[in-house]
């Protein structure tokens, strides 16, 4: 007979085997990660609009934790995103523009994210995960030729794409209303008053013998006046473009069932991937204008055009947390829900319907720079058995800590060749810590700080000051259309206004910094961290250099040259 000590070591090898089966078997997290566009702080019901219907967002939050005070890296798209998918700043990958134009406005211009950035998507992808993204992604798309696609989305660390590699336009919808004209109201004006000038130039050249400058000159205004007059007409055709991984597969996109294909393709990619751990970043171009959506969501919501886009945008996010479920890895599923920056207070119908998002009591919206109303997002985040449910986090956290979370859930150390500005915010969403992570955040208006905020570890305070503010249209708190970061634009402070958001959230009230020396030293430590923070910024290649943005016709997509017209196969009906 066996001793026992044989048995004992039998046994002891017998159990280290089961240990190492039951260690393979467990199937590594799958993130689900929802990013709506332009969606308003208070446009939720979990977040305390009682108007419209939410209830498949307003589940992830009663499943896991709301995030009452998370905050984008922009209050604009381009940066913003930029800044969630690498955990950085999106000054240091010279994704910050210099000038006034602070998103990529032409699908086929140069700038985006660069090759050498390091995405979350591009982590998991190494670590074995099958990554889609689907639906908006404006974050570049070639740099010399058509077809190099270095700045697309399968360059960055995802394996399947469909949707709109630019973003949703008013050009798109079909009252024929132009992105151009809302920017510039005085477009058409301006276009011919310069034609006109130039020509008047030119025959004043010809008048003094000088025949071939007056036809170089006569050309050169009348065929920049015309391709500029072309590109505007054909706004909807030249951005307007769908794309299957780097294929075009429709052109202009047909914004009527657009949400309904989003959907079915995200399903298609749960379900043909359930037995492997996934990444899907669903990228929604709701609530962005124009404004569109099925003929079942027209009409159902109390505020208009803008109330049904959420409301079917809620439904699209019902509807893939269905699948997840149906696949049975709901437990083993991180979902996260945001907004790439706060709702566009200025966006109007041509019949003033309002077109915007609410910000609640946050002052300020959309391209406001450091303003509370364009970077405080709403966001949820659900993991069931791994995050208490109902759980209200208002400790500041920043879209910047998805980077980070991912990571360290997984289990791999963060980059070391790079600086990486995001926190692990997991313990703070598991209910282990209270306090955030961070000490400061920075809030940028293109490449300058507008806005910095300081976070003490035994206060129960948060101060923020402010360097600039948008100069509103006297009585509001609105710009024409959207506001600048520069010049005449904006109002400098100095000393800079401070508040303690947690008491003045609505930044109704600056504290008089000159009647204490307390408020004094405050800015001034605060203006300690915001320089220790721009000493770490190093110089890259600016993404909206002029050469960066404009329109290179060499770079335009087109699925049947010359004609750029064509209707996806798969949803032709």
């Amino acid at each position: 007979m066996p001793t026992f000590n044989f048995i004992l070591i039998e046994l002891l090898i017998f159990l280290s085997i089961l240990n190492i089966f039951n260690t393979q078997s467990v199937r590594k997290p799958n993130f689900l990660i929802f990013i709506a566009d332009d969606l308003g702080y208070g446009d939720l019901g979990c977040f305390g609009n009682d108007t419209i219907q939410t209830p498949n967002i307003d589940s992830i939050a009663n499943q896991g934790a709301k995030l009452t005070h998370h905050l984008a890296a922009a209050a604009v798209c381009t940066p913003s995103r930029a800044a969630l998918l690498t955990g950085r700043y999106p000054v240091r990958s010279g994704m910050e523009s210099f000038n006034r134009n602070k998103v990529f406005i032409f699908l086929a211009s140069k700038g985006g994210l660069p090759m050498n950035e390091t995405t979350f998507a591009k982590v998991l992808q190494k670590e074995g995960y099958v990554t889609a993204l689907i639906g908006k992604w404006h974050l570049g798309l070639s740099c010399y030729e058509k077809d190099d696609m270095c700045h697309h989305p399968l360059n960055h660390g995802f394996d399947y794409y469909y949707g709109l590699p630019l973003t949703n336009l008013k050009d798109f919808g079909e009252n024929e209303t132009s992105i151009v004209v809302k920017y510039v109201p005085h477009f058409y004006t301006c276009l011919i008053t310069i034609l006109v000038v130039g020509l008047s130039l030119s025959f004043s050249l010809l008048s003094y013998g000088y025949k071939k400058s007056f036809w170089i000159l006569s050309l050169t205004f009348l065929c920049g006046t015309f391709l500029v007059y072309f590109f505007i007409q054909n706004i909807n055709v030249l951005n307007g473009v769908v794309m299957r991984n780097q294929d075009v597969v429709e052109q202009p996109v047909r914004l009527n069932g657009l949400t309904q294909r989003f959907v079915q393709e995200a399903n298609k990619f749960i379900t043909n991937n359930a037995k492997h751990p996934f990444l899907l970043v669903m990228s929604f171009v709701h609530v962005h204008t124009a404004l569109f959506c099925a003929p079942e969501f027209s009409g159902i919501s109390k505020h208009g055009r803008y109330g049904d886009n959420i409301e079917e945008l809620d439904w699209a996010v019902g509807q893939i947390l269905e699948t997840v479920e149906n696949i049975k890895e709901k437990n083993n599923t991180f979902v996260y829900f945001t907004s790439d920056n706060g709702g566009h207070l200025e966006e109007r119908s041509d019949d003033g319907e309002r077109e915007g998002g609410h910000n609640g009591i946050l002052k300020g919206g959309k391209m406001m720079g450091g303003m509370e109303g364009g970077i405080r997002v709403p966001t949820v985040v659900m993991w069931p058995n791994k995050i208490p449910a109902k759980s209200v986090i208002s400790a500041p956290t920043s879209q910047m800590d998805l980077f980070s979370t991912i990571l360290n859930i997984i289990g791999v150390p963060l980059p070391t060749d790079r600086f990486i500005d995001g926190k692990n915010i997991l313990p703070l969403l598991q209910g282990k810590e209270k306090k955030s992570p961070h000490q400061y955040l920075f809030h940028y208006c293109g490449h300058e700080i507008h806005a910095a905020r300081y976070i003490p570890e035994n206060e129960h305070a948060i101060w923020k000051i402010h360097y600039f503010t948008p100069k509103w249209n006297p009585g509001t708190t609105e710009c024409d259309f959207v506001c600048h970061c520069f010049g005449k634009f904006v109002n400098e402070h100095n000393p800079p206004l401070l508040y303690n958001i947690v008491e003045d959230p609505s930044e109704n009230n600056p504290l008089d910094v000159n009647s204490n020396p307390r408020w004094l030293k405050l800015i001034s430590h605060i203006n300690k961290a915001v320089k220790k923070h721009k000493d770490s910024i190093n110089v890259v290649p600016q993404q909206f250099s002029f050469i960066n943005s404009i329109w290179i016709p060499w770079l335009q997509p087109c699925c049947n040259f010359p004609w750029c017209h064509c209707t996806d196969t798969n949803y032709d009906k």
